[in-house]
């Protein structure tokens, strides 16, 4: 490439056009391309969703990754938005703000939108701002963009700020917790509020740390006499296979995987990065004799485990097929 610094103001200012035009159309490229990454489901099972696969393969960032992942969904099911796209009257920014609108809508109020009402809603904010475009769908629905607003939006690389509504009685209930943790904190903000709830509801829920609860014993067990204690008869009893993994098993796993996805591709050393439903699972499924030992147990999020599940119900359905084809063949 030639030094820019030689160039005449005429030729700086064409090749400027030049160069967004054709970043305008290989950004629409780029989001067909996504589509059919996304119907074809070929980001999975190296990456469990289609924002993690352009993060950590493409290399966007999250902000980045999402605008384009909306943009193409929006492009998607209104045929207009390509068009409008590459005229440039409608940008990746203000595309993603309708489809985040348009999935608010539809989650928190049930309101689907016909494809002739996405069509007047995507030319109400031609060639507007991201401002100009927020202020005109909080119009429409102010409680779709409070919902909106409070996700979390980065500050700086390690604080993030979130607009939040307290309901009154979401108010009245901090003001309880206050007061009955004013001897530790007298005068906690707001986040710091979420903080203690945070930390009284992982005490509870964590199963890393959730403590172990003693077998309860029945009181005929307690005073029937002659007979041997709950916990002799239980370790004495044949040992049943149950799918019921204990607390403590739990509570390894999470903390051998580290409170992440360890799905990690045959071919790959890229690990998962989920930490969002993460379930226990059998590598070997209980059904076909797996037990509950901690070598045979593993933490995937929900996509992994589904995929493990979908490769598994295929195999076996090969494997049928197989042997009804030697089957027939010995019989013919």
């Amino acid at each position: 490439m030639h030094s820019v610094h030689n160039l005449t103001h005429s030729e700086i200012l064409q090749k400027a056009k030049q160069t967004a035009l054709e970043e305008r159309r290989l950004g629409i490229a780029l989001l067909h391309y996504l589509q059919e990454i996304e119907r074809r489901r070929i980001f999975s099972p190296q990456f469990s969703s289609l924002h993690e696969y352009v993060v950590r393969e493409l290399g966007y960032s999250d902000g980045a990754a999402h605008r384009r992942i909306s943009a193409m969904r929006l492009m998607r099911d209104v045929a207009d938005v390509e068009k409008k796209l590459s005229s440039g009257s409608l940008t990746l920014s203000t595309a993603s703000q309708v489809q985040n609108f348009l999935v608010v809508e539809k989650r928190s109020g049930g309101n689907l939108y016909s494809t002739d009402e996405k069509e007047n809603l995507i030319r109400s904010v031609e060639n507007k701002s991201t401002r100009q475009t927020e202020a005109l769908l909080a119009a429409r629905s102010p409680r779709t963009m409070a919902v909106i607003r409070e996700r979390p939006r980065s500050i700086d690389g390690e604080n993030v700020q979130v607009t939040l509504t307290l309901t009154a009685s979401l108010q009245s209930k901090l003001e309880k917790l206050k007061n009955l943790m004013a001897h530790r904190h007298p005068n906690p903000s707001i986040s710091e509020q979420l903080e203690m709830l945070a930390d009284l509801a992982l005490q509870r829920l964590d199963p890393s740390t959730r403590p172990i609860e003693p077998r309860k014993i029945s009181t005929s067990e307690r005073s029937a006499p002659g007979r041997r204690s709950g916990a002799e008869a239980h370790s004495l009893a044949p040992k049943a296979r149950t799918r019921f993994i204990p607390i403590s098993a739990r509570r390894a796993i999470w903390n051998r995987a580290g409170h992440r996805c360890e799905y990690r591709a045959s071919d790959s050393r890229i690990r998962c990065s989920r930490r969002h439903l993460l379930q226990v699972d059998h590598r070997l499924a209980f059904s076909r004799g797996g037990g509950n030992g901690l070598e045979n147990l593993q933490l995937l999020c929900a996509t992994h485990n589904q995929w493990k599940g979908t490769r598994s119900v295929k195999t076996l359905t090969a494997a049928s097929s197989n042997d009804a084809g030697s089957d027939h063949s010995v019989s013919s």
